[in-house]
């Protein structure tokens, strides 16, 4: 018997079954895992008429009285009259409609609250009841052993639940208690072994006992992860790639500008710019990592405009150099197409034309970087851009040059990794925004590479916390770019509540106009692409129309404003080929307004955007609305972000909106972002359609813990790297990464 193993073999009454799988306990994991929300230490009983208003008590009588009644919003109220005999005190109970046939008159309870005045009538606000079994009284230990209080439904009482995993935990085999984590590393870290701290957690005799318990869960998510990481690495030693050299490299010039021959010098030597500290340093550690046979597996990420696409083109140009082929994935159409024009736009007069390459005809429109002059007759770069979206002739044809090595450099979407999709010599793979790739995607376009492993390079522009990148992305080496090309930006931003300021917008319209008049461009973002019509919510609370897309369009251009100005909208479920004319046209300034969902998050550049009006914004993250701020201002020109909302003015909300609006540091930005947010999205499985992983582990605030299980992970994998000596490290593995399914380890 497993700790997966179904409750039904367990527990024979279906009703039992029934109920505590309304709370998510089907296996006998769940159950044992389903921790207390909180305890209650009750104390020493109070007489009913000694009983102080504001004050916490424990009172024992018996039940007189019941009344049930409905209220709004399908909200009813339970109301339990205890007597002493000498006085009484009522207990309202909220939203438990269960507690009237069980709390029956005649049964002796004991519960513990605050005590409160109500019109006159003394009540235990919240009780929780600590005697569910019935006993007549209790005793000294009764009154000093935390009660531990669950997460429960209207189906199902905390105390039910406390007395069916307590029946578990005794009846339950040795093998259900296997422990992950080996006795002497749990020495070493003072510990409590895996059937000792669900008894701390379940059945505590003191208050210290479950804060002991934590820590160990803590520890054991950490190491879970930092194993699995570890061996995964330790697993990829072996592997070899294709050495890519480049055309011939030093160590650098007296200046510290890097110095080689071929297609990368050539554009070094013709880049109109400076490379920043960072690039400088960053390209090194890359450039040295594709001149060994180990394969690279690295991560780029700095903030948005750190110059992470020029990075990584100059790896791709040094893998051309060395005559192998780069593929750049990047995880939208849009994004594709903008990568595409990107690097056609650095490369200037060193790529070649070619029309099946450049199926936009955006080649010849854009104003390129490279400012060098090629040698006639000199070699070139074939760039060739992969979607969905091309013909059936267009996609053969490309994928014959590909397969011939015609092809230097591809870009594109999830078509990559189709099995049609096959290289002549691939050595260098780019994943764009890794937070939208798993590690499975990755590993497709890996085994592209023949009997040698392509070198991978991954780029984020969301910032990465040290810790949080120690703990998602342990199998990879972590470089930053710290420094912003020309400087620091100079973006000023404000939160706006429209619920406090409502004639506000229309001020943020008038500056979008006055922008237009200037010749400068504005994005405006909505939430959907539909509007969202008010509503209700599950509390009873009015929740306003959130805007589409079409109706955020109408709403700006009936501003007088606006009245003369350009606007289009954006939006994914347009086609690909319309989206592709949108951008293209907002980049090249026919354009004024964009009015645009999140599909312009990442990677568009458009160096006249200097207005950025984020709608609804509290319902984007704050990394998200930190990537849309990044979209203006890209030419170091003095920028403006709106972030607009209907919320209350001192609203939490309001409070996150102030804090993305008060600082341009994305680091900062990222750090407060996992301190508010869930622990368990730090893996962004929310986004792989999964539950939540991590929690207890705050890889913020335990940085401690994540270093010392690291150390212990170290350890394992060095005696057995494939983890194959250690089921119940690879249960547990399972468990927090999803059975079958540790591919998703991601950026959230």
């Amino acid at each position: 018997m497993s700790t997966d193993t179904p409750l039904a073999k367990l527990i024979s009454r279906k009703r039992d079954l029934t109920d505590l799988a309304t709370v998510g306990i089907t296996t006998l994991e769940d159950a044992l895992r389903h921790f207390p929300r909180t305890y209650v230490v009750p104390g020493e009983v109070t007489p009913l008429d000694a009983l102080v208003p504001d004050t916490v008590a424990v009172v024992s009588a018996r039940v007189v009285r019941v009344t049930a009644k409905q209220l709004a919003n399908r909200k009813s109220l339970t109301t339990v009259v205890l007597s002493d005999g000498l006085s009484d005190v009522e207990a309202p109970f909220f939203n438990q409609p269960w507690i009237a046939n069980t709390l029956t008159t005649g049964r002796h309870v004991a519960l513990t609250g605050k005590v409160t005045l109500y019109r006159g009538t003394v009540q235990i606000a919240s009780p929780r009841w600590l005697n569910p079994t019935g006993t007549e009284s209790l005793d000294d230990e009764d009154l000093s052993v935390p009660i531990p209080v669950y997460r429960a439904t209207s189906t199902i009482a905390t105390t039910r639940i406390q007395r069916l995993i307590r029946v578990l935990l005794d009846t339950a085999p040795p093998e259900a208690f296997a422990d992950p984590i080996a006795d002497e590393i749990r020495a070493v870290n003072g510990l409590p072994d895996y059937r000792t701290a669900l008894e701390w957690m379940h059945r505590p005799v003191d208050e210290h006992q479950p804060q002991r318990a934590r820590r160990r869960w803590k520890f054991e998510e950490a190491y879970a992860l930092q194993a699995e990481l570890l061996s995964r690495k330790a697993l990829a030693a072996d592997d070899r790639a294709i050495a890519l050299p480049g055309a011939g490299a030093g160590d650098g010039d007296e200046d510290g500008a890097p110095r080689s021959a071929g297609l990368l010098g050539t554009f070094d030597a013709g880049l109109p710019f400076a490379l920043t500290g960072s690039q400088h340093a960053v390209g090194d550690a890359i450039a040295t990592d594709l001149a060994g046979e180990e394969p690279m597996n690295r991560l780029l990420h700095g903030d948005v405009g750190s110059g992470k696409t020029l990075v990584a083109l100059r790896a791709m140009l040094q893998a051309v150099d060395s005559g192998a082929q780069a593929a750049l994935l990047a995880p939208t159409e849009v994004l594709a197409a903008q990568h595409h024009r990107s690097l056609l736009r650095y490369l200037g007069g060193l790529a070649e034309p070619d029309g099946l390459f450049d199926p936009s005809g955006a080649a010849g429109d854009l104003t390129t970087v490279w400012a060098g002059a090629g040698s006639p007759g000199a070699r070139r770069v074939r760039v060739g851009l992969l979607t969905g979206s091309l013909s059936t002739a267009e996609r053969k044809r490309l994928l014959l040059d590909l397969v011939s090595g015609r092809i230097d450099i591809l870009v594109g979407t999830h078509a990559l990794l189709s099995d049609t999709t096959m290289f002549s010599r691939l050595g260098l793979v780019v994943v764009d925004e890794q937070h939208r790739f798993g590690v499975r995607q990755r590993e497709s376009l890996r085994a592209k590479g023949g009997d040698r492993i392509p070198h991978t390079l991954v780029m984020t522009a969301t910032p990465i916390p040290r810790t949080v990148a120690m703990t998602v992305f342990g199998d990879l080496d972590v470089s930053v770019l710290s420094d912003m090309p020309g400087g620091t930006r100079e973006i000023t931003s404000h939160a706006v509540s429209l619920d406090a300021h409502p004639r506000w917008l229309g001020r943020i319209l008038e500056i979008v106009g006055e922008s237009g008049a200037r010749g400068e461009q504005t994005f405006i973002v909505a939430s959907r692409i539909e509007t969202q019509p008010p509503e209700i919510d599950a509390e009873g609370e009015p929740v306003p129309e959130v805007l589409g897309v079409d109706d955020l369009v109408a709403r700006v251009q009936e501003h007088p404003a606006v009245a003369g100005l350009r606007v289009a909208s954006l939006h994914g479920r347009m086609d690909a080929a319309h989206k592709d004319t949108v951008m293209r046209r907002f980049a090249a300034g026919e354009i004024d307004v964009l009015v645009a969902t999140t599909v312009i998050e990442v990677g568009i550049d458009v160096p006249n955007a200097r207005t950025m009006v984020v709608y609804d914004a509290d319902r984007f993250g704050v990394a998200q609305l930190h990537q849309l701020r990044g979209r203006v201002g890209r030419d170091g020109s003095a920028a403006t972000c709106f972030l607009v909302t209907r919320r209350a003015a001192g609203s939490e909300t309001m409070e996150r909106l102030e804090t993305v609006a008060a600082t341009l540091d994305g680091f900062a930005l990222a750090e407060y972002d996992v301190e508010q947010r869930r622990e368990g999205d730090v893996l962004g499985r929310a986004q792989s359609g999964r539950g939540s992983s991590l929690r207890h582990l705050s890889v913020i605030r335990d940085v401690e813990i994540i270093e010392q299980a690291r150390e212990a992970a170290r350890q394992i994998v060095a005696a057995d790297p494939g983890l194959t000596g250690q089921p119940a490290l690879r249960a547990a593995i399972d468990r927090i990464l999803g059975a079958a399914d540790e591919d998703w380890i991601e950026a959230g």
